[in-house]
Formats: C-alpha cells, structure tokens, sequence
C-alpha cells in the first residue's frame, strides 16, 4: 500500500509514498519541509505531528500563511 500525498501551494503536487508507519512530522521532515509552516491533514481531519500515517491514508499540507 501507500501513502498520498497531496502538497497545496503555488501548485498542487501529488506524490505517493511508500512511507508508512511513521509520524506526520517524520513524513513532512523527509519531504523537505517545516511543519511549522503547514497545516496537516490525514483523511479530511486536522492532525499532529505526532499523529500516525497509516498505508492507504490520503495527507494533505496545506500552507499556514498569515500577513498583517
């Protein structure tokens, strides 16, 4: 099985992974990115780094933006 990931920015990126059995910080890590700067979701619910990503689960990095 897989993990999807789907990777919301200036373009949309969709990547599937084999990577599985790890945190969501650890999945976000080996993509190159902070999580600090994304907000996470495992099959439509808003997640942790410390959540588990599972074979078959569906990840999407949304960009935390703010401006003042």
């Amino acid at each position: 099985m897989v993990v999807k990931v789907i990777i919301i920015g200036n373009e949309k990126i969709v990547k599937e992974t084999d990577w599985s059995n790890i945190t969501v910080g650890e999945l976000v890590k080996k993509l190159g990115l902070l999580i600090t700067e994304y907000i996470v979701l495992k099959n439509n619910m808003i997640v942790t780094e410390d959540d588990i990503v599972n074979d078959g689960d569906e990840v999407v990095l949304y960009p935390a933006k703010s401006g003042g």
